[in-house]
Order: C-alpha cells, then sequence, then structure tokens
C-alpha cells in the first residue's frame, strides 16, 4: 500500500516538531495525554460508523474530535470535514479539514456522555447533533453548513437523549428524561419500596441520581404548536437510554417499547432472550415479586409504529427483539426503505403462530405501516450486531457474520452471494488508522492500493518519543494462555529490573495506547498509561480472564482466575529480567476495582501498592446500598454465600472489608460524583488500623472523567502515588488546580508517616488466612 502524506507544509512542521520534542524527556507527562486531542465520533475503529458519516453525495465525512485545555479547564469540540473529492484525493495534497463548528465546553463531566454527540447527516448541506450549548442538558440542533448557523430544535428543560428528523427537516422525535423524584410534590414522606439508596438519598433534585424515566414526543419544527407526546413515560431499561427512528417521510415513527410484566415468559420461549436474562437479570428468577430487586430494569423490548398526525401505536409483530443489554441496545436495526413507505426491522422474534407453533430464533423483516403488513426476509444463525443500509440494499451483522442482502422485485430481498460485487460505492472510502504505538488519524483508500492521509490531529506531539507498547502473552500454572501489552521505554530490556504498574481492564492489540483501556473512547480514570514511560516505570495493561479455555462461571471463580493471571504476569516479567518483584503496582477501575481489592486482600502476591478507581466491592456494607439495583447475586456467589444463615461463616471468610488485617499494600481510593463511596468501609477500617490508605473524592466528577482538572488529579495522583510507593521520589513542581506549595508538602508529609506505618505492618507476620484464591 502506497502513502501519500497530507501535504508538505505539514510534513515540514511535523518534522521541526519532532526535533523539538526530541531534546524533551522521554515520554508525555500527564498534562500531554490529557490534552492530547481525539477522535470521539466515530468512536474507536468502527468502519460502519465512519461509513455513515459519509454525506449523502460521497463527496464529504465528518469527524468529531475533543481536545481539553487544562489551563481553562475546558474541553475543545469540533466538527470537521473532509474532502472524499477524487480529483482532490488523487493529486496527493487533499485540503486540510474544514472545522465547520467548535465550541468550549466547561460542562462536560462524564466520558460517556460528551457535550457534543450524536453528529449525522440531514442532507448535503446540513448537519444534527446533540450538545449542552446554552444550557446544562443536551438539546437537538441543526447546523447549516454553507452559513454556519445553528439552530436550536428542542427547548426541554432535561436531557434530549436520542432522536431524528425527517428528510426535509421538518419534523422530529425525540426521547427526553422526564423528571422522577422519589418525593412527589407535596408529600412530606416516602415509601422506600425497592427505590436504591442513591435515588433517594440524592435523587430529589438530581436527575442523575433518580430512577431514570423517558417519554417520547414528537414537534413542529418551527411550528408555534407545541410537542405532543407519544405514549405515557416509562423507566430506563437494560442499562440503555431508548433510541428513536422517523420515516424519512415524517409520517411514523418506530419507538421502542419495554415489557417487564411479559419478560419471564418470553425468556422461556426465545432462547436468546433467556440467555440475555440468565446471564444479566437473575432476580428475574429469584424475586418474581420485585420485593428486593428492580430499580435497573432488565426487560424484553420490542419495537412499536407510532402515527405521528395523531399519535396512534401499533404493534409491529408482538414479540421481543434479541439485542443484548448496554450498548448492544444502540445497534442500529431499523433501516427506512424510499420515503418510508418500508422499514427493514432486523433481530427481531416472531409472535406465535395461529397453530401455537413457534420460530425461537430471530428475524428480519420487512413491515409497512400503512396496512401493518409484515413479511420475513431471513432466519438468522446467531443474535443481530448491527445492520446498515448499502446502496444496493442491505448488510446485517449476524453474530459476527456479515450478510448482504439486495432487492428483488419490487416487495422481495435476496441474500447475496459472497462472490457477488456489491454496487460501487465512493472512489475513495476514510477509515481510521492507527496501531498500539500509532495515534489515530483518518486516512482515505483509493483506486490501485493508494492511501491519503487526511488528518493530523496532534502534530505537535512526537509520540515516536512516548515509548512503545508491545504485545505480551503469558500462561498461568492451569494452562490458561494471557495476551496484553507491555508498556515502557523504547530500551526497557536494557534498563534492568524496573518497577511495574498493572492497568487492569482490557486491551484493543489495533488501537493507539494512550492513558488505558483503549477501546472506543476508554475509559479516562486513573490510568496513566505513557505517563509512566517518563517515570521509568513499565505498564502491564491486562484484561479479566485468559484468551483460551473456560472463563470462570461465577464472581469467585472469575477471581481465582484473574488472580492466578496476575500471579503468572509479574512471575514471567520477573523472569524476563524487567520487573523488580519489590516493586509492583496494580490498578483497578468499575469492575476490575473490585477484583483488585481481593487481590490485595486475599493474595499473597507482593503488591507494594494500589489503586481502586471508583471501583465495585463485594462487601457487606456495599450489599446494603446496592439494594434495588439487582448487584446482589454477583456479591452472594463472590463470597460463596449469604450474609446470614447457614453460609455467614463463608461470607465473613471471604467479605473484603472484614480481612482488611491482611491488607499490606499502600491503597489509593478514589471516588467520583455524589453516591455512597462504595469503598469507604475499607478506608475506615483501614485508617482504624493505621495502615496505609488515602482516600480522593472528586465530587463533580463521573464514572469515566472527562473534565482537565478531575483528570489531572486522577492520573497526576496516581503518577505521585506510584512514584512514591515504587520509587521513593516526590514531585516538587504544582501541576493542579487549587495545588500549592504548601499541600503539596503536606502531601508527601502524611505519605512519609505512611510510609513508616507500612513498614512496621511489613515486619509483622503475614495475615494467617491461607491464600486459597491465589
Amino acid at each position: 500500500m502506497r502513502l501519500v502524506l497530507l501535504a508538505p507544509a505539514c510534513a515540514l512542521l511535523w518534522a521541526v516538531t519532532s526535533a523539538t520534542a526530541e531534546q524533551a524527556p522521554p515520554g508525555p507527562s500527564v498534562r500531554d495525554v490529557v490534552e492530547f486531542t481525539r477522535i470521539v465520533q466515530p468512536m474507536g475503529s468502527d468502519a460502519e460508523e465512519l461509513r455513515r458519516q459519509v454525506s449523502p453525495d460521497g463527496t464529504r465525512a465528518f469527524i468529531v474530535v475533543r481536545r481539553a485545555d487544562v489551563a481553562s479547564d475546558r474541553n475543545h469540540y469540533e466538527i470537521q470535514l473532509l474532502s472524499l473529492r477524487p480529483e482532490q484525493l488523487g493529486s496527493g495534497h487533499p485540503p486540510a479539514p474544514e472545522t465547520v463548528y467548535s465550541f468550549d465546553s466547561d460542562q462536560d463531566p462524564y466520558n460517556g456522555d460528551l457535550a457534543l454527540q450524536q453528529v449525522r447527516w440531514l442532507d448535503d448541506q446540513a448537519l444534527l447533533f446533540t450538545g449542552r450549548i446554552e444550557t446544562g442538558f443536551n438539546q437537538a440542533y441543526r447546523l447549516d453548513l454553507s452559513t454556519k448557523a445553528v439552530t436550536r430544535l428542542t427547548y426541554e428543560t432535561a436531557p434530549i437523549v436520542s432522536f431524528d428528523v425527517s428528510r426535509d427537516g421538518r419534523r422530529i422525535v425525540y426521547a427526553v428524561q422526564v423528571p422522577n423524584p422519589p418525593m412527589q410534590d407535596g408529600a412530606r414522606s416516602i415509601v422506600i419500596g425497592t427505590q436504591s439508596f442513591w435515588s433517594v438519598k440524592w435523587g430529589q433534585q438530581r436527575l442523575q441520581s433518580q430512577v431514570r424515566k423517558y417519554r417520547c414526543y414528537v414537534a413542529d419544527i418551527g411550528a408555534a404548536s407545541k410537542p405532543r407526546p407519544l405514549g405515557e413515560p416509562f423507566y430506563e431499561a437494560n442499562v440503555a437510554k431508548p433510541v428513536v427512528s422517523i420515516a424519512p417521510d415524517g409520517r411514523w415513527a418506530l419507538l421502542p417499547r419495554y415489557e417487564p410484566e411479559r419478560t419471564l415468559a418470553w425468556s422461556r420461549d426465545y432462547p436468546l432472550l433467556g440467555e440475555v436474562m440468565a446471564r444479566w437479570a437473575p432476580a428475574l428468577q429469584a424475586d418474581p415479586l420485585r420485593y428486593y430487586t428492580g430499580t435497573l430494569l432488565k426487560t424484553a423490548r420490542r419495537m412499536t409504529a407510532w402515527r405521528l398526525d395523531d399519535g396512534q401505536e401499533q404493534v409491529v409483530v408482538d414479540a421481543p427483539d434479541d439485542a443484548m443489554l448496554g450498548m448492544p441496545q444502540y445497534r442500529s436495526d431499523r433501516l427506512w426503505q424510499g420515503e418510508g413507505d418500508s422499514v427493514v426491522l432486523a433481530g427481531t422474534h416472531l409472535p406465535k403462530a395461529a397453530d401455537g407453533s413457534l420460530q425461537k430464533e430471530s428475524y428480519v423483516i420487512e413491515y409497512w405501516p400503512d396496512s401493518g403488513r409484515w413479511k420475513v426476509i431471513a432466519k438468522m444463525e446467531g443474535r443481530v450486531a448491527n445492520a446498515h443500509a448499502t446502496p444496493d440494499g442491505f448488510v446485517v451483522i449476524d453474530g459476527d457474520k456479515p450478510r448482504r442482502f439486495k432487492r428483488s422485485g419490487a416487495a422481495g430481498w435476496r441474500e447475496a452471494a459472497d462472490a457477488e460485487k456489491q454496487s460501487a460505492g465512493p472512489a475513495w472510502t476514510p477509515r481510521i488508522q492507527q496501531a498500539l504505538n500509532e495515534p489515530a488519524d483518518v486516512v482515505a483508500d483509493g483506486p490501485s492500493g493508494v492511501t491519503v492521509r487526511l488528518t493530523q490531529l496532534n502534530p505537535h506531539f512526537n509520540v515516536a518519543t512516548w515509548g512503545v507498547m508491545k504485545p505480551y502473552a503469558w500462561r498461568d500454572l492451569k494452562g490458561g494462555e494471557w495476551s496484553g501489552g507491555l508498556l515502557g521505554p523504547q530500551d526497557m530490556d536494557r534498563r534492568g529490573r524496573l518497577p511495574l504498574v498493572i492497568q487492569t481492564y482490557s486491551i484493543d492489540p489495533d488501537a493507539f495506547y494512550l492513558d488505558g483501556p483503549n477501546f472506543g473512547i476508554g475509559f479516562s480514570s486513573a490510568y496513566p498509561g505513557r505517563a509512566f514511560v517518563r517515570e521509568g516505570v513499565l505498564v502491564l495493561a491486562m484484561g479479566f480472564w485468559p484468551r483460551n479455555g473456560a472463563r470462570g462461571i461465577d464472581g469467585y471463580s472469575k477471581l481465582t482466575q484473574f488472580y492466578g493471571g496476575v500471579r503468572a504476569a509479574v512471575d514471567a516479567l520477573v523472569k524476563d529480567g524487567l520487573v523488580d518483584p519489590a516493586r509492583v503496582g496494580i490498578i483497578g477501575f468499575s469492575t476490575t476495582g473490585e477484583i483488585t481489592l481481593n487481590l490485595v486482600t486475599f493474595s499473597d502476591l507482593p503488591i507494594r501498592a494500589a489503586t481502586l478507581a471508583d471501583g465495585d466491592t463485594n462487601t457487606l456494607f456495599n450489599y446494603a446500598v446496592a439494594y434495588g439495583v439487582e448487584g446482589w447475586q454477583q456479591m452472594e456467589e463472590m463470597n460463596r454465600g449469604l450474609p446470614y444463615g447457614p453460609a455467614r461463616d463463608q461470607w465473613l471468610r471471604n467479605d473484603p472489608a472484614l480481612n482488611t488485617d491482611c491488607v499490606r499494600a499502600a491503597l489509593r481510593i478514589e471516588a467520583y460524583g455524589a453516591p455512597v463511596y462504595g469503598n469507604y468501609d475499607i478506608y475506615s477500617l483501614l485508617r482504624r488500623q493505621y495502615k496505609p490508605v488515602e482516600m480522593v473524592l472528586i465530587p463533580g466528577g463521573a464514572h469515566s472523567l472527562s473534565m482537565p482538572s478531575e483528570r489531572m488529579i486522577s492520573l497526576q495522583g496516581n503518577v505521585d502515588w506510584y512514584r512514591f510507593w515504587l520509587k521513593g521520589e516526590q514531585r516538587t513542581e504544582i501541576l493542579l488546580h487549587g495545588e500549592s506549595a504548601a499541600s503539596l508538602e503536606a502531601q508527601y508529609a502524611l505519605w512519609q508517616q505512611m510510609e513508616k506505618m507500612k513498614a512496621a505492618r511489613d515486619a509483622e507476620p503475614r495475615c494467617p488466612r491461607e491464600p486459597s484464591r491465589g
């Protein structure tokens, strides 16, 4: 493949910048990591999502980028247009990306809910998006590309979570969160029922903490009439916000309907739904009365059609779809045909036939809303992951297998053979180009294998000096084959034994590794990643389980498996002469916070320091406050019983909070936002025992931090933590908002006091409990 650079001027800029950067210390600072420009739409390297970002006429594509500014504590967003015109790309000198819209946000606390998102084409001259621009809530907007004028389309006082606009731009359908305070107007008390601690404690004024409810509306854009509701408010289900879809002509909408009362029966009839419920909603069987569960509903979903002129709802098929929970609920599965006379619905089950027979597989159907008629197009072999339109039909991802369909006659479809060629698309196709050590940029692939670079998002950084991430594989004592990535200086093989920090969660071997899990936009909390290179600290990125053999089937076996993987990794790195076994740390975030806490409590691995970042826990304290959120079974599995009755001794033995006398690592605990801090019991019990522990609360943050100042606190705090505990080094430069020479001095005075405490504890015999999980 031949690579054509963007332009001589850019190449010169890169050369000059590189020469300057090479004089700096190897590896980026934490600020460099935080201020790195990232592509936030499309997420990751999703080829289909990027394909949907090509204009209808095929001449342009857009991307959305975000760049943090630590000095102003704002995130800067840009929508950039990239040329796909053959006459411009063929010369090898495409025009620079055109920024058609930008703004700075100081209301961007959560990496999973960006201040600019859901950008899509309305037509060749207009883009649609949601953003927190004029208010603190996401609203829908239209951007006219010829005038750069931005028009607000919705005027709700709560967040718009999804929307769709008719092809002529005159009608919008949207889903909005509606307030659901635990205590209604005029009341003076609350009957708790199955409401969670979080919703009762903070939900009166805080939408984010409420048991979330939504309502769908249709509005005629620019009209004086008010938006019209489509049905009643409904609860959030399946850990996902509802996604709406409107016909191109604006006459019909397809909206999700959730069926909690029918889920149990349907899960017995349809194996794909039964698999989801068995895995994610065990309380459906254990607690059919919803007496102690139910705040976060896991429920069957189906699509219904709404005639928008009069708001009438009608059944499409009276059966559930096959979507998994979470992100798969956002899949593209409604493909309107023509102006909206019919719609292809991918991944639905079929209702019982008149004779009572039932098809258990998932299907793709075509549905005609005017008549209410539907017809099967194809039976699926597995679960539908996604579907997208093509110039001559559509492609559905059946499990992980693409299946292509072409129109055959006025009302039929045929599946295309692999040998058949798809109708010609654009002469130049954009894609995200990146690798473990190559930052993401957009290139275009053209005729004869030519590739042209369209963006250079970080020309002021020379990532060639930022260390190298290498694939690393090892085997545990039970034969499990693990894979991850080892990050360090270019010459790590010649540095002798270095300190090691294990960053748990996941690693995508095809995506640039910067600061943590590198899939999609990744998680932005706690993991300094390449900032450790400057400090001479190695990073091992690893996932939850080995790539071969069976995964742990319950919480306890998953813990045992993870312990074995971590132990084997440290042993392998020590054997390779790369790591000092006395200087090992580990960072756990979210679900890996829980397994990390258990590891430092119950394993005899010599972990010197650890971080729990907004981590789950399986302690009695968390068991109590997690009431109503369907988290109990996992804790019961991890602790091998209930905290009462015959299995109580097992709980006492396996609850980390009740075994904090076994913890020897210096522990940093980070908590974000205003929930109950799941590790507060661990913190207080370790303090009571004079053990080294620090808890850092970031009250304005959310689970995956996004604001520059908050990311600096988390990432720089972890760099400081591990420099101190693994290398005995201290920072003197003032780097964080609100920090002073006095506060920095006080920080290290406390840590030095903790170091003496740790030395005293390390001199004592190890916890008498045998390391049965290690």
